[in-house]
């Protein structure tokens, strides 16, 4: 319940409350800032609020003025910052907590899949009933068909059923990896790509093992990108509405900062639009892709051209590999003597150890594609070789996914100072990819960083609370609640550079908080998943209520 009240008429209420709270123990005289105890824009209060912050982990109340904690603590103590033009939130012993972070979001991807036509996952033996309820869908007026969401890792696909039902019409089929897409013989042509053509260094184009000819499988960026060039750009308006939606969805669960995994540089003058009009947009980390024709220069000019108060454009995004599944091994493991098979590896040990010394001098956190334990071996080695240059600059570099790791390299992590992005939105997914992933406890042992990724839209929900389950209940993996909810706080802060302003529930830092439906800490694990955001608060300002 949100009110405000008249100065005469608060104090009466406010003598209420502390009667019903009682004596409270003292609040440290470093919970309140000096300069901030004099008045505060808002206050939630009678709420069981986990900060996150090891030295205070559990108040009542906080008080918040220009969009950042001014008074962490007791109703008591709290309460002393009101003024008439205070807005008060009674939690109602609500547990509340800091903002989540997602830390592999895929923004232009979950854009445009608003836009495309997007049922849910389908095998191949439905592609024909896809094929005719998209028919239907199509973006009036745009010459491609887009689908999303084909699994392939089952049986074989070819575009012979595509090119009997759209003979004239371009389609391209991503899967759900989005590490495939399945095309029809017009697209193909639109791009030039006929039995001769080679395969790109990285990508595959399928063939039939018999014939010889396209399959219309096209296997990595390197070969997608040759069809997704020709693809002509969604309309600006609909595209600005839907990044709208995506943000407002994102902050509907939570989500108050993300990574942007790979950045659709079409989009961000769409999104320094929104910022700049003030509508309520998570926090970005945002990575550049690297391989595209881009130097060093070009990513810091265009870094300053896309930074806004909710934007930070300070990453690169570097696929080492591609993923252990059909229809095309892509990854990049290890032989049974515990040597990198290098025949995947998409970025040569050397150039990626020259690059990473480049980036780090310059700023800029790496986010680097490892699927297989050679993958992460390599990552490990290039921040190795750039510890060595340039000593430890404090930047985290990391690796994304990170579910196959050799035994020999789960304590590397904290010795280079660096992070183990893990993506537990794939337990879905456990018979295909990460048998023998996602080893919470023993990363923990070994004292690395970690944070939680959902590579949305490769899966079709990025809740943070069922992977949050997951890592709870992962046999002989779990890891406790508190360390669990760090790799969606504090964890992923560190991670971004960010702690001094995210992570915690803090005096000084922003005031991002979501309220729950249920305390996180006092329910049973299995019943994590269900948990529902009530409210969520983006500097301040409630950006969310479930009604």
């Amino acid at each position: 319940m949100i009110f405000k009240k008249a100065l005469s008429r608060y104090f009466a209420a406010a003598i209420t409350i502390l009667t019903m709270v009682g004596c409270q123990d003292k609040v440290p005289d470093s919970i309140l800032s000096p300069v901030a105890q004099t008045v505060a824009d808002t206050i939630y209060y009678s709420g069981k609020i986990y900060t996150v912050n090891s030295a205070q982990p559990w108040v009542e109340a906080v008080a918040i003025k220009d969009g950042r904690f001014v008074a962490v603590g007791s109703n008591k103590q709290v309460m002393e910052l009101v003024t008439s033009d205070t807005t008060l939130v009674d939690l109602n012993g609500a547990m509340m907590m800091p903002g989540l972070h997602d830390a592999h979001f895929h923004t232009g991807h979950a854009v445009k899949r608003e836009l495309d036509c997007t049922p849910r996952q389908f095998a191949p033996s439905g592609l024909e009933q896809v094929l005719i309820d998209c028919s239907h869908q199509r973006m009036e007026g745009y010459p491609w068909l887009v689908i999303n969401g084909l699994e392939m890792w089952g049986d074989p696909v070819d575009k012979k059923l595509l090119d009997k039902i759209f003979s004239n019409i371009p389609v391209l089929i991503n899967d759900v990896s989005l590490h495939n897409v399945l095309v029809n013989s017009k697209a193909l042509e639109l791009a030039g790509i006929d039995r001769n053509t080679p395969d790109p260094k990285g990508g595959k184009i399928i063939r039939d093992s018999i014939t010889g000819e396209l399959t219309g499988v096209l296997a990595e960026y390197s070969a997608i990108k040759l069809v997704k060039g020709v693809i002509p750009p969604y309309p600006s308006h609909k595209l600005e509405k839907s990044i709208l939606e995506s943000f407002k969805k994102l902050l509907s669960r939570g989500i108050t900062s993300y990574q942007d995994a790979g950045t659709d540089e079409a989009q961000w003058s769409l999104i320094n639009d929104i910022d700049s009009k003030g509508i309520p947009m998570p926090y970005i980390t945002a990575h550049f892709r690297y391989g595209e024709g881009r130097g060093l220069e070009s990513i810091l000019s265009q870094r300053e051209q896309y930074r806004t108060p909710h934007v930070a454009p300070d990453g690169v995004k570097v696929y080492l590999d591609g993923i252990p599944v059909l229809p095309a091994f892509t990854h990049v493991p290890l032989d049974e003597n515990g040597k990198v098979i290098e025949d995947n590896l998409l970025v040569s040990r050397d150039q990626l150890a020259e690059k990473l010394v480049e980036w780090d001098k310059a700023g800029l956190k790496v986010k680097m594609h490892a699927s297989g334990e050679g993958a992460v071996r390599v990552a490990l080695e290039a921040i190795e070789a750039t510890r060595k240059v340039n000593g430890d600059s404090g930047i985290r570099h990391e690796t994304a996914h990170t579910s196959d790791v050799s035994p020999d390299d789960f304590t590397r992590f904290a010795e280079l100072n660096a992070v183990a992005e893990i993506s537990p939105y794939f337990w879905h997914l456990n018979s295909i990819v990460g048998q023998t992933g996602y080893q919470f406890a023993t990363f923990h042992k070994g004292g690395a960083l970690m944070t939680i990724g959902s590579d949305y839209p490769v899966v079709e929900s990025f809740n943070p609370f069922p992977p949050l389950q997951g890592v709870l209940t992962r046999e002989g993996e779990s890891i406790s609640r508190g360390e669990a909810i760090k790799m969606l706080t504090l964890n992923s802060a560190e991670s971004i550079g960010r702690q001094a302003d995210f992570g915690s529930i803090e005096v000084g830092k922003v005031a991002n908080m979501v309220v729950l439906d249920r305390n996180l800490l006092e329910i049973p694990s299995e019943e994590v998943g269900q948990t529902q955001v009530l409210k969520t608060i983006l500097d301040g300002n409630m950006v969310f209520e479930r009604l």
